[in-house]
């Protein structure tokens, strides 16, 4: 009877958590299938080992049957074979000791078994209290970082409204569908406009078998008849207004995740912007697989609804008759969502499908701008290339406590947006301390996984939801108001989040910026000679430094795919030994470059800057000392400053601190589970560098020393002689023109 209990409880919480789609009845119903099936070879392996072992003591079937019921509660690989164990003992015991003391033999036992047995079963049922309180509970207090900005040198506030803020134009709402979806009344009742199915099935050739069968049975159709349907929500009046599409990520299929941009479309249509939140849940992960491929599919179906939206425009009976602005396109994209956007850019410009050239493409949309949110980044990779766009706008946001994708991939796709010269672009990145990746979309909520992993989420250092997507709300329309409605006042933003800082909750956050009138004097990628720049014809050198390498910036698992140049110093000295010479790294600019590039008082130096984690070695080490990562974790976090020194032709210098235009904030180290050692297992670091543009206009050098000529600038120097001891990241140093 304990083992049938066992298997009916098993199947109930199965039940109440498989949500494969079809209700919770089908759900319980396949789950005591599962169990029906399971019992009588349950019951069967238990009968032969009761007849080999002949009579076992009470406790094993117990400790058996506390097993059970904790691997049903519990998917064992997401711990680690260490916390398993220790659970799996845990529950064991319970179950052995709880069997013991309800067993006919427990009163005839000697007083010292009965007090352990008892024992046993208090202390087992105290901790799986515990267990349930701590695995219900937000998380554990873990101390936030806290940062204080040196007023003095705060840029002034943008004079524009807030973008998060409605505008002017009444909204409204429509669906778009097939018309003959099973799923969702909302795309078959309530459609305004009916749609064409599009054949995706030349992309999925090997897609076959019982998975194919079982998700053409779920959804109503198969990968050759896929819906185009969306929700859009659109400005009253005649426009004609510019186009958004925004596309969802992987999630579970049957929680159908486009509804969650509800917040973004109605304040985007009330600014003059036509948003469509596009549906593709059925690319998503569910009925026990992930359909291959779908990458690439969730791409290229974003340009299959642009073709729809050109139809439209030119049609009399369609009420979007006129009143889309073509020229203007912009597609945003949240997870995978951010990385088929991206992967919609690229196929936008290709005249096949590069991994089988046998599907042809014909688009062409004058596409201006990708947003790319929380974004995947590597899950495709077109003909085993990574995506280089060329002459877009590219806008990436992540947050630093997202424990779905953890690592800034959005900042690897953003090194990989070129700028040809011509035109008017740019690229920003933003970065956001206690954001996670689920509540940029009111779908998916404060949990980046599903139970029983969720469970273990540290989820209250968290912003509140609100609070997270007012930043969403700010920069994304900031950045459409800039890209396609050609309101500069707001570029200043994405160099700066400070320019910005009344508008956004009181966070952490770090931008990166380049546009393409920016010229790069060195990005390292050009060669294996630490001592040449980007530009032909400059030289650079260091003095005294501990850490001097050019190579591969680390993400928490993996690597970005481009390099920076790392430099390290420490001038720590025992006590009554002279104070180590100041560290510095010096680019010789090639002649004639401050002339050839009109560098003037309006130009800006731009260091990109990461603080690492590493620990610089003292003078004449090759290495830190091993309790060196233990002293900096005790460490209280600070700001890391150095000076910058420019030098002109003729030797005139003049020397500022890095702190003047912007402090560098220390590694934004996050506990994402409730348990450190689940930390270290799922996601190996508690940060990784992130990049902080710090652009420091040429007029305040001249201000600093009226003989120095911007227009003669010969020498950059960084000379570490305000922090003690750090590692740091250079991307890039380059000239930037003023901003408006």
């Amino acid at each position: 009877m304990a083992l049938i209990g066992t298997v009916v409880w098993a199947a109930i919480v199965g039940g109440l958590n498989l949500k494969l789609g079809f209700g919770l009845w089908f759900d319980l119903l396949f789950a005591f299938t599962i169990a029906a099936l399971g019992i009588p070879i349950a019951m069967l392996a238990v009968a032969l080992i009761l007849k080999i072992a002949r009579k076992l003591p009470a406790w094993i079937p117990g400790f058996f049957v506390g097993v059970v019921l904790f691997c049903s509660l519990l998917w064992f690989g997401s711990l680690g074979w260490t916390m398993g164990v220790l659970l799996v003992l845990l529950e064991g015991t319970m179950g052995a000791a709880v069997t013991t003391v309800l067993s006919s033999r427990f009163r005839s036992s000697s007083r010292k078994k009965q007090a352990i047995a008892v024992t046993l079963c208090v202390l087992t049922i105290a901790g799986n209290a515990w267990l349930f309180a701590f695995l219900h509970s937000d998380g554990i207090n873990e101390e936030l970082i806290q940062m204080v900005q040196n007023k003095a040198h705060l840029p002034p506030m943008l004079a524009s409204e807030n973008p998060a803020d409605s505008g002017p134009y009444g909204v409204r709402k429509l669906f778009y569908g097939s018309g003959n979806d099973l799923r969702r009344p909302e795309y078959r009742n309530s459609i305004a406009i009916r749609t064409p199915t599009v054949d995706a099935a030349p992309f999925f050739k090997d897609f076959t078998g019982w998975k194919a069968k079982v998700r053409r049975r779920y959804w109503g159709f198969g990968m050759d008849k896929l819906p185009l349907n969306a929700r859009v929500w659109y400005p009253e009046g005649l426009g004609p207004f510019p186009l958004v599409l925004i596309v969802h990520g992987n999630h579970d299929m049957a929680e159908f995740s486009d509804a969650g941009y509800r917040y973004l479309g109605e304040l985007l249509a009330s600014r003059g912007f036509i948003l469509a939140s596009i549906d593709e849940n059925f690319l998503n992960s569910g009925l026990f697989h992930d359909p291959p491929k779908q990458q690439a599919v969730r791409g290229w179906m974003l340009l299959e609804y642009l073709k729809l939206w050109r139809q439209w425009n030119e049609d009399r009976r369609n009420p979007f008759y006129h009143r889309v602005d073509l020229e203007n396109v912009a597609l945003m994209g949240h997870s995978r969502g951010g990385e088929a956007a991206a992967t919609a850019a690229l196929f936008n410009k290709l005249a096949y499908y590069p991994d089988d050239a046998t599907i042809r493409f014909q688009y062409g949309f004058p596409i201006k701008s990708v947003v790319a949110i929380a974004p995947a980044d590597g899950q495709y990779k077109p003909a085993g290339q990574w995506r280089v766009l060329k002459d877009i706008n590219y806008f990436t946001i992540q947050g630093a406590n997202d424990a779905d994708v953890s690592s800034f991939m959005g900042s690897r796709q953003w090194d990989h947006v070129q700028f040809s010269g011509a035109g008017s672009f740019f690229k920003s990145e933003l970065y956001i301390y206690r954001a996670n990746h689920g509540q940029f979309n009111t779908v998916w909520g404060r949990t980046d996984f599903g139970a029983p992993t969720n469970w273990f989420l540290n989820l209250r250092p968290l912003l509140k939801g609100d609070e997270q997507r007012r930043i969403a709300r700010v920069y994304l329309s900031a950045f459409l108001e800039t890209t396609l409605h050609d309101r500069r006042e707001y570029l200043p933003l994405f160099a700066d989040y400070r320019t910005g800082r009344d508008w956004l909750p009181n966070t952490l956050y770090e931008n990166r910026y380049l546009d393409s009138a920016s010229r790069v004097v060195s990005n390292f990628n050009e060669d294996a000679d630490v001592t040449t720049t980007t530009v032909p014809g400059g030289h650079i050198s260091a003095e005294h430094l501990t850490v001097w390498r050019e190579g591969r910036i680390p993400y928490r698992h993996d690597n970005r795919d481009y390099n920076g140049v790392f430099i390290g110093w420490n001038r720590e000295h025992p006590k009554g030994k002279s104070e180590p010479p100041v560290a510095s790294y010096s680019v010789d600019l090639p002649s004639g470059l401050a002339h050839d590039w009109n560098l003037n008082a309006r130009s800006a130096l731009a260091l990109s800057i990461a603080v690492t984690d590493e620990n610089a070695p003292p003078p004449g080490k090759k290495s830190a000392e091993k309790d060196a990562s233990k002293k900096q974790q005790k460490q209280k976090p600070e700001w890391t400053d150095f000076s910058i020194e420019l030098t002109t032709g003729d030797g005139i210098t003049s020397r500022l601190p890095l702190s003047n235009f912007r402090g560098l904030l220390p590694p934004l180290k996050v506990q994402f589970t409730k348990v450190a050692y689940l930390d270290g297992k799922m996601y190996e670091k508690a940060s990784e560098p992130i990049f902080q543009t710090v652009a420091m206009p040429l007029s305040a050098f001249a201000t600093q020393n009226t003989n120095f000529d911007p227009s003669k600038l010969k020498a950059i120097r960084l000379k570490f002689d305000r922090t003690q001891s750090r590692v740091i990241i250079l991307s890039e140093i380059a000239f930037e023109q003023p901003l408006p």
